[in-house]
């Protein structure tokens, strides 16, 4: 394949990603979190495929173990860790994450 061709497709399954994990966010927010689960997991499988990488601002958005997108105070708790001067995201799984 030539690289315009990649650079297409590329983009393509990044829009794709994009509106799954707005797709979640809506599931669950809906009461709706087992299908919530599978757009991340669909997500991933796009990724995986197409050997790309999600976008900075999405890295963050998701547990990565139990695959729950995290909406603070409801999916995960968010608090300052002073030693290391950084953010740490705690999933309701156990999961923890350092921003």
């Amino acid at each position: 394949m030539d690289s315009k061709r990649k650079a297409i497709i590329k983009s393509s399954v990044r829009s794709s990603i994009e509106k799954l994990i707005s797709q979640a966010r809506k599931a669950y927010t809906s009461d709706n979190p087992e299908r919530s689960k599978r757009y991340i997991r669909m997500a991933f499988d796009l990724l995986k495929k197409h050997k790309t990488k999600l976008p900075e601002e999405l890295r963050n958005s998701f547990c990565r173990k139990c695959h729950l997108v995290w909406i603070p105070d409801k999916t995960a708790t968010v608090s300052y860790d002073r030693r290391n001067n950084c953010l740490r995201v705690r999933c309701i799984c156990g999961f923890s994450k350092r921003l």
